[in-house]
């Protein structure tokens, strides 16, 4: 397969992927989540899987150390000493900010709120250019913020990530991984610091590799591909006005098979 060829797989591990069972939240999950994440905050972040392991077990609330160590890594949360040393963000004046790929290809997320994606993309109507950016929850593929501006600009990014903490109620975004590719705007120096003041944990693409960003970039896909065949494409401002009511619809009401042919929304409501 060209597909599997492009990413570098075999054939067997793409169906195998495929196959494997949609992750979901189990009550056993809800109970160990916020045992641990009591534990972590009541100590400070000191604490590291195997002591959080060991202190719920003296409470009767028996769990492996290595399940806490994956739940851990799930909410993005690890031991803030004791870590190993790894170089430091390099400040690159030619390629600015650009952290590690955390994400790693791993699209998928047990618990809502802990893997973003993002990025932004631009349309030509009527020879009127304009941009918009996105944030998608990987637990359930939401979009989860869609903003319109005209221009590519840090204004556009910091405005997407404020309408997805409104959408999803938060305060920060504190342990919170949102991955993006490496566009002069998620590489600049106030991105950066956008990062520090909103809590979040930035991870980038590795240069010129779009399939380290493959989900949102198959949203932009299918938003370009299906929305002339919902809505007319008259002008640019009645596209502006009318991409607001193809995101609802992706949500609420596009089925996706990584979701059981679930909608975003109801894949939620049924985990909730």
């Amino acid at each position: 397969m060209i597909l599997c060829k492009a990413l570098g797989i075999v054939r067997s591990g793409y169906y195998d992927y495929l196959k494997r069972p949609i992750k979901t939240i189990s009550d056993r999950d809800i109970k160990d989540v916020k045992a641990i994440q009591h534990l972590y905050d009541a100590h400070f972040g000191t604490y590291g899987a195997k002591r959080i392991a060991g202190e719920l077990r003296t409470k009767n609330h028996i769990v492996n150390h290595k399940r806490v160590s994956n739940l851990m890594k799930e909410m993005n949360i690890k031991s803030k000493i004791r870590v190993k040393k790894s170089k430091k963000e390099e400040k690159i004046k030619s390629a600015g900010f650009v952290p590690p790929n955390l994400l790693e290809r791993h699209f998928d997320a047990t618990l809502p709120n802990r893997k973003w994606v993002t990025d932004m993309s631009e349309l030509v109507v009527n020879k009127v250019k304009f941009y918009f950016s996105a944030i998608m929850d990987l637990y359930n593929r939401e979009i989860i913020a869609f903003v319109i501006s005209d221009s590519p600009n840090l204004k556009l990014i910091e405005d997407t990530l404020y309408a997805a903490m409104e959408t999803r109620s938060l305060t920060d975004l504190k342990n919170i991984l949102i991955h993006s590719d490496q566009g002069s705007v998620y590489r600049s120096f106030n991105h950066h610091q956008l990062s520090k003041k909103l809590g979040f944990i930035p991870s980038m693409s590795r240069k010129a590799n779009c399939w380290d960003n493959a989900v949102i970039e198959s949203f932009f896909s299918h938003l370009k591909t299906e929305f002339p065949h919902q809505f007319p494409v008259n002008s640019a401002e009645q596209v502006m006005e009318d991409l607001p009511n193809f995101i609802k619809y992706f949500n609420n009401d596009r089925s996706q098979k990584r979701l059981g042919y679930l909608t975003p929304t109801s894949f939620m409501n049924a985990a909730i």
